[in-house]
This record gives structure tokens, sequence and C-alpha cells, in this order.
């Protein structure tokens, strides 16, 4: 007779997880899925135990240090822009709900790894999607201005030159041009 397994991996995961940090009486904290925060200080002894137990289920343990977290919030920012919910939360709620860290804490992470703040990266993210849609989709700037949370069209525009040092049109030319001089010279 055969039976077919039917599961949910992250309940299995999050079960064990319980188990394993109840038997080591370690309170923690279950955040979005695959990351957990201990919260309270644990003994380098404990925690290689829980790793141990973890790993005997092909489960690995890492420790988020600030480049791994500087690197969250990147992809977090970037698909929060490729989804298109700019406008229906605050993007320093998006990553302290996600992340599990106040974004004071957050912030000063990522501008001392980056030279820049999370805002200035969030504007570049949308540039680079105003850039992917103007040329793509041919979507109309108003559309676009309202997509991407900027606040009038004027004001992407000014965004889009601040970042890029072109119009929206001057960039539509060049790209047409590359394009042109590149099908020629095939």
């Amino acid at each position: 007779m055969e039976f077919s397994l039917v599961f949910d991996p992250d309940k299995i995961v999050s079960a064990l997880i319980a188990e394993i940090m109840g038997k080591e009486q370690i309170d923690y904290e279950i955040i979005e899925g695959r990351t957990i925060k201990i919260t309270e200080n644990i003994s380098k002894e404990n925690l290689a135990l829980v790793k141990e137990s973890l790993e005997r289920f092909s489960i690995e343990l890492r420790s988020k240090n600030d480049l791994d977290l500087v690197e969250d919030i990147k992809l977090c920012v970037r698909e929060m822009v490729r989804q298109g919910n700019t406008r229906n939360i605050k993007m320093s709620e998006r990553l302290t709900d996600q992340l599990g860290f106040s974004y004071s804490y957050l912030s000063n992470q990522f501008s001392s790894q980056t030279y820049t703040s999370i805002e200035n990266f969030y504007i570049l993210v949308r540039i680079e999607k105003v850039k992917e849609m103007v040329l793509l989709e041919n979507a109309k700037l108003s559309e676009i201005a309202y997509e991407l949370n900027f606040s009038s069209v004027p004001h992407l525009s000014n965004q889009f030159k601040k970042v890029t040092g072109l119009t929206i049109t001057q960039y539509l030319k060049f790209k047409k041009k590359k394009e042109k001089n590149s099908s020629a010279n095939t």
C-alpha cells in the first residue's frame, strides 16, 4: 500500500525549533518564517547544542552579521518596489516587521556599511524601475509616478534627473540611439 505525504514544511520546522528551544529552555521568537530571534543572552555551549540539534535535520543556523542584514534590507526594498507595494505601507514599517529590528537600528547598520541611507537606496531602486517601465511598458508618467509613490510627475522627473543626470526624454533618446547602433552593428 502506498500513501502520499501531505505536510507544511514551515509548520514542521516551527515545531522542530519549538521542541529544540524548549529542551534547551531558550526564549525565542519566529520572525517571517525562516528567521528566529533569540530573546535572551545564550551561552556558546547552548548555541552549539541548538546548532547541532538542527543540523541533524539538515537545518543550518546562521547568525546574521551586519552585511547579511544590509543585504536583507536591500532585498526587502527591491521586493517592495517590484511588487508595487510602495503606497500601501511605510517602508520603515515593512522593514521593521520583516526583519525584526527597529528602523533606527536598520538605518544605522545600512548607512555604516553602504555610506548612504535606506531612503537613498529606495530612490535608486525606484528610478531603476522607472527606467524599466518607460522602456518596456509604455506606461504614462502619471501612472508610473503613482505606482512608484512619487508625489507627482514633476517630482518623478526631478528625482530621475538627479539620479541619472538625464531627463526621461533624454534617457529614452539615448537608449533608442544605443539600440539602433547595436542592431546596425549586427
